[in-house]
């Protein structure tokens, strides 16, 4: 699902870009660790801010990327010609990645699945092009922020069949994922990393 106008400018924000880094990124080194000499893909990577962290925090030696929304990799195409960093990037879908199985060493998702409608067909996406032992970190909006009265009318999300912490975390299990550990924020926020037996 693309996103709405206030989302677009939100996701855009140095709010945001500093979130992802101080918080998201923060509470994910602390139940995964860092993963270097990685090969990592981040589904729904938005503007590109989570690629640079996943350079600079984790300390990963390649990145695939991919978003729904063809403005937001061609931002990020044009802003990654300034850095030091060369991701591979498409437009993509995280229900159908074009990789093979057992690809990635680690895969993240700041904040991209909540906005899929079948969700859980994500996460067995997820689990097929990761390798056995590889690491998923994921940061996710739960149900109660989705369907707030308020602020589900302001964000484009989908409404039905939402998750919260117990919900996904089973979902993750019977996809075949170990949970490592997780954390959660208020009933709004969580940070999961699983790995994939």
């Amino acid at each position: 699902m693309q996103l709405n106008i206030l989302e677009r400018l939100f996701i855009l924000s140095p709010i945001r870009a500093f979130l992802q880094d101080r918080l998201e990124v923060r509470q994910l080194i602390k139940l995964g660790g860092i993963t270097p000499g990685a090969k990592v893909l981040e589904v729904g990577c938005g503007p590109g801010f989570g690629i640079d962290l996943l350079y600079r925090r984790f300390k990963v030696c390649c990145v695939d990327a991919f978003d729904l929304d063809e403005r937001m990799i061609s931002l990020v195409r044009r802003q990654q010609k300034r850095s030091n960093f060369s991701p591979s990037l498409w437009v993509g879908n995280v229900r159908n990645i074009p990789i093979e199985s057992s690809h990635y060493d680690a895969i993240f998702n700041f904040g991209a699945i909540h906005h899929v409608v079948d969700w859980r067909a994500s996460l067995r996406e997820i689990h097929r092009v990761l390798k056995p032992g590889g690491k998923f970190y994921c940061e996710e909006i739960m149900r109660w922020y989705i369907t707030h009265p308020i602020i589900g009318r302001l964000m484009d999300h989908p409404q039905e069949d939402r998750f919260d912490e117990v919900q996904f975390i089973e979902a993750l299990r019977k996809t075949g994922f170990r949970i490592n550990a997780s954390r959660q924020l208020a009933n709004l926020y969580l940070w999961v990393v699983a790995t994939k037996d």
